[in-house]
């Protein structure tokens, strides 16, 4: 068992040092005023909990991010920089975190000054735990499954917590181990859940609760609305009508008046705004005797569509507390998904926090974030052989507002295009519209490009597919401006939220054929002829290749996005993005229309890297090209969160191709290894042995030659930094390489 668990953590490190390189060559992005983005390809971010916690094992708090649209966590290391707000996106630490799904709290319940984590337990409404086991690399171990409880009498009960409960876990009482406040399974009032560690055992290393306070702090929530009442723990049928409201709230509990007892800040489902709940009691006896509905009131009350989360972390490495806060609300369709992360930094103290303002888009606006729901696209649109980026969404989050007592929210969808400005080497994307071709003004959601010339002119025009289910054909005239020609173009039915793709899949000499995915999951395919007036598309099924990408123990939806391209082998492949968030792929296409597509695993080597599971959280699209001319494709993906990440063959430099050796002559031990590399050579010829090691970047970093008969060869530590490189072994006619590890 230990040597499965030691092979398990190596494997781990080695995708650590995998993910490291996978972005370490990555095309640019810029803003229209030439502005460069950081982090452009970290996938974008919606609705967020945040964490502080050493990724990197340096001493200095990282921050992780936990995004509830895709169940995805994004990781960026601080710098540290006194007085600085400087962080790097590090996805090479994420696989070490467990997977987590709909809220996540970061807590040191033990006190051993690293971060454990507190989330979400599904089926069970209650939360799991796990401890930071970290040493030498960032490690966590479930302690608490499937819920955490209180005792009732002698009865293990669950502590209550839906995917729309974000609870309260701070030392409430103040004795030095983790207590927690929640709302009650019905509503109206919080319960608190006192921790007996200290009490049990004299350490804060157990999570030992019981149920010590039905109505917290004496107050109750109006059925109905936010509204809180103080001084009240009787439930008053006078302030029900007997209407049934969804229930869900977020706390954030600490002390934020400066006389050492708990406050608490409070955000209900459906509303923008933060309530302070002001504690006037003892630390014995939590009494709130004063709200404020406008928190922070010093300056910009926050004002953030829905259900606003807060987390308590200092950004800039001043050693005070900040605020970020962002929407929690588990419904999509009400917040906001373009600047849904407000920052303030603290101005005051830590035991009298002042929250100024500074921006609602930290981290987003280093990214490509185009609201919610990505679909990338990868055309030359203006004809100077450099493939472009257009990218449509589901919308961007215009406006709230209320109807029969429900919230609703009004989204825009747009086309955003970024012109390649760069090389056929060097691509650089600029931004060149939000709102190209001017689609907006159809006031429609979920618009999804296609890029083909239709009409025959010589230049691209473009099929855009929406909610709605019909296309709309946007022909490209004079100049590289864009005209809406049919807003029901060939009076197609489509299917809900239809997503086309122009590819010739039958290989009849060029002419385009028209493929479509849709919320059913599966892909519809028409064929295109050519015509004097331009390329007609004839109706020839509904389910192409037998393709299906729905997950029906999720739902009964896929939302299918196709994409046909060749390989460098000039095969036709297909990749499928699906609701699940996973990228589908299929071969064995070409004359086999009308049969069954085969899906296989072969992203991770077709792109030539080390992703295990191309799985984009939720609502993936995706696209593949060779946008830097170096002969191996790169793919694009976006998902619910509105962003884009970058996935590329970054080794296409290294000179040879077959990437498993047939015959292998040689074996490598032990690897990964923190010490010298042993090189065992089997079966050679009596020949010169040649021995190259690269960077999977590309960079050579030792080349030497021996003589024939070398039976063993030894690589010293000292001569390679810590990372992932690859090792070729030239004997002769051979050619093998194999992928190295140094700790």
């Amino acid at each position: 068992m230990k040597s499965i668990i030691y092979c398990l953590i190596l494997f781990v490190v080695f995708m650590v040092f995998a993910l490291s390189d996978l972005v370490s060559q990555q095309a640019v992005i810029k803003e229209y005023d030439n502005t460069e983005l950081t982090y452009p390809w970290a996938g974008g971010i919606d609705a967020c909990q945040f964490g502080a916690i050493d990724l990197n094992q340096d001493g200095i708090k990282d921050l992780m991010v936990f995004d509830r649209r895709g169940n995805r966590v994004l990781c960026f290391v601080n710098k540290g920089i006194t007085n600085v707000i400087d962080y790097s996106y590090a996805p090479q630490y994420e696989i070490f975190f467990p997977d987590m799904e709909e809220w996540v709290i970061l807590a040191d319940y033990d006190a051993d000054g690293k971060e454990d984590i507190f989330t979400y337990s599904p089926m069970w409404a209650g939360m799991k735990v796990y401890k930071n086991v970290s040493v030498n690399h960032l490690a966590f171990e479930r302690v608490v499954y499937p819920y955490l409880t209180y005792l009732q009498g002698e009865m293990p009960v669950n502590i209550y917590a839906t995917n729309a409960d974000y609870p309260g876990i701070a030392d409430v009482d103040q004795d030095g181990d983790l207590d927690i406040v929640t709302f009650w399974s019905l509503g109206g009032f919080i319960e608190l859940y006192k921790n007996l560690s200290i009490e049990n055992y004299g350490n804060a290393d157990s999570l030992n609760f019981t149920k010590t306070d039905y109505c917290w702090g004496k107050v109750a929530e109006n059925e109905e609305s936010n509204v809180l009442f103080l001084d009240s723990c009787l439930f008053d049928k006078s302030l029900s009508t007997g209407k049934t409201r969804h229930r869900g709230a977020t706390f954030q509990v600490r002390d934020f008046t400066g006389d050492g007892l708990i406050d608490c800040v409070l955000a209900d489902v459906d509303y923008p705004n933060l309530v302070l709940l002001k504690n006037g009691g003892t630390l014995e006896e939590t009494f709130f005797t004063d709200q404020n509905t406008a928190f922070p009131s010093d300056g910009v009350p926050v004002n953030l569509f829905s259900m606003p989360v807060t987390a308590i972390i200092d950004v800039n490495n001043d050693d005070l507390d900040d605020m970020l806060v962002s929407p929690f609300d588990p419904n999509p369709l009400v917040t906001e998904n373009k600047t849904s992360i407000w920052l303030y930094l603290n101005i005051g103290t830590n035991e009298m926090p002042i929250y100024q303002f500074v921006s609602k888009n930290f981290l987003q606006n280093n990214m490509i974030d185009v609201g919610s729901v990505s679909i990338p696209l990868l055309a030359d649109f203006n004809g100077d052989n450099l493939p472009d980026m257009l990218v449509g969404n589901f919308g961007k989050y215009d406006s709230s507002y209320y109807e029969s007592g429900r919230l609703f929210a009004h989204f825009i969808s747009q086309l955003t295009f970024y012109q390649n400005i760069g090389s056929a080497n060097n691509p650089v994307f600029k931004m060149f519209s939000e709102d190209f071709a001017g689609l907006s003004a159809l006031n429609l959601r979920g618009l999804s490009p296609a890029a083909g010339d239709i009409n025959l002119d010589g230049k691209a025009d473009l099929i855009v597919g929406s909610e709605a289910g019909k296309l709309i054909y946007v022909e490209q005239i004079a100049n590289g401006n864009w005209d809406i020609k049919d807003t029901n173009f060939g009076l197609i039915d489509a299917g809900a939220w239809c997503t086309p793709q122009l590819y010739d899949i039958d290989m009849d000499g060029g002419i385009m054929d028209l493929i479509i995915g849709s919320e059913n999951g599966k892909i519809a395919y028409f064929k295109g002829s050519s015509f004097s007036d331009g390329i007609h598309f004839q109706f020839v099924t509904d389910h192409l290749g037998n393709v299906d990408v729905t997950d029906y123990n999720l739902s009964n939806t896929g939302f299918s996005v196709p994409w046909f391209f060749k390989t460098p082998q000039d095969k036709l492949n297909l990749v499928v993005g699906s609701e699940k968030g996973k990228v589908f792929h299929f071969d064995q296409i070409t004359g086999n229309l009308d049969g069954s597509f085969r899906e296989i695993n072969a992203l991770e080597t077709l792109l030539d890297t080390l992703i295990p599971d191309f799985d984009m959280g939720a609502r993936s699209a995706a696209c593949l090209a060779d946008i830097d001319n170096d002969g191996s494709l790169e793919m694009i993906a976006g998902n619910f969160s509105g962003g884009l990440q970058l996935f590329n063959s970054s080794i296409s430099v290294v000179p040879f191709v077959d990437h498993s050796p047939v015959n292998q002559v040689f074996t490598v031990f032990p690897n990964p290894t923190s010490g010298a590399l042993h090189i065992r050579f089997q079966n050679i010829p009596q020949q010169k042995i040649e021995i190259s090691i690269f960077t999977v970047g590309g960079q050579k970093v030792i080349e030497e030659s021996y003589p024939s008969g070398l039976m063993q060869l030894d690589i010293q530590h000292d001569r390679l930094e810590p990372g992932m490189y690859w090792l070729n072994v030239i004997v002769g006619d051979v050619n093998e390489r194999i992928k190295i590890l140094m700790l």
